[in-house]
């Protein structure tokens, strides 16, 4: 059965760039087998990324590369192709190719502020490890509707631009190690039934 925007208590966003794969992995392994939200990873990669293969062989949670048009499902990993654009639009996932002013792709900015205008409250967002500050902006807009940020501290992190734009020009909730910020996500947003 698939979840719609109204039934999703929470919706997770996970962003990252150069080093970040390390990072998603740690993150991903302190999941339980029955998140209660979705999590969406968008990592900035060439159009053959193998994020999708290398999830799927360390977790038993369902992992999925997204396709224009899907459903957000509770307890399910949607992994954005390398090098296309997502948004969260009318409780749906839609891939696109242009973001005006992002020279990332995907653009974490256009991921966060989307989940932002559709999810509200209910938006959490994870900045991990990269460069420069894809990704500042958009959790500005999360916390602007009442979101939630958290961040890798960026002493762990191979690369600390990514965290250290939020963590100075944002609110993060929490900056702690990869593998901590997934034992948090468990504890604050739980296992379905």
């Amino acid at each position: 059965m698939q979840d719609t925007s109204a039934d999703l208590k929470n919706v997770v966003a996970i962003g990252a760039s150069a080093g970040g794969v390390r990072a998603i992995c740690d993150l991903i392994k302190e999941r339980p087998a029955h998140l209660d939200a979705p999590i969406v990873i968008a990592v900035h990669s060439l159009p053959d990324s193998q994020l999708t293969e290398v999830l799927q062989a360390i977790t038993p949670l369902p992992v999925k590369k997204v396709e224009d048009g899907d459903v957000l499902q509770n307890g399910c990993i949607h992994v954005v192709p390398g090098a296309k654009h997502v948004f969260f639009q009318n409780g749906a996932l839609k891939l696109s190719q242009l973001v005006h002013d992002s020279g990332f792709r995907p653009s974490i900015d256009a991921l966060f502020m989307t989940m932002a205008a559709e999810y509200g409250d209910r938006a959490v967002a994870v900045v991990l490890s990269g460069t420069l500050k894809d990704g500042m902006r958009g959790a500005q807009v999360i916390f602007d509707v009442g979101g939630r940020t958290i961040v890798q501290d960026p002493r762990e992190a191979a690369f600390d631009g990514m965290p250290n734009s939020i963590i100075f020009n944002d609110h993060p909730e929490k900056v702690l190690p990869a593998a901590d910020l997934g034992r948090w996500l468990t504890q604050e947003l739980g296992e379905t039934e």
